[in-house]
């Protein structure tokens, strides 16, 4: 295996960009929660609490919608877009409470870097290649499953 196709090559051009795209995410939510929190509900005494039960439940499955994206799938990735549209709408509305103007800014920073570094071009590489590579090991799968089934007989 030459240097252009190892493991070391593909994250040493991707890996940047895939951990950038995560935290993104990662801060993208957890913003929207507190500013969701902090202003809708401003009343509620178990507010933490709940805040701290939906950053977990959200935070699992941001992780595993780029689980599937690594593998491959291209519906991880639109998971991951439906997580930071549904942010963007819980975000936005909050300017009308008067949210702390650093929160409310960097929430929508976080959103919007996040939606541009999906969108960029070597993010769609890594995508194609990690679609390669699912097609790759589905073709190895059934290449071994013949070899099998032949030997069988």
């Amino acid at each position: 295996m030459d240097r252009k196709h190892s493991l070391n090559a593909f994250l040493a051009q991707y890996f940047p960009t895939f951990i950038c795209a995560f935290f993104l995410a990662c801060f993208a939510v957890s913003a929207s929660i507190s500013l969701a929190s902090s202003t809708y509900f401003r009343g509620d005494p178990e507010r933490a609490k709940y805040s701290f039960l939906i950053a977990l439940v959200l935070s699992l499955l941001l992780a595993l919608s780029h689980f599937f994206m690594i593998r491959g799938r291209s519906w991880g990735v639109r998971a991951i877009v439906v997580f930071y549209l549904v942010c963007l709408f819980i975000a936005l509305p909050t300017y009308g409470y008067r949210p702390h103007p650093v929160a409310y800014v960097t929430g929508l920073l976080f959103l919007l870097l996040g939606l541009l570094l999906l969108n960029s071009k070597r993010h769609r590489e890594m995508r194609q290649k990690l679609l390669e590579l699912r097609n790759e090991r589905i073709a190895t799968r059934s290449a071994t499953r013949q070899r099998k089934k032949m030997k069988g007989r």
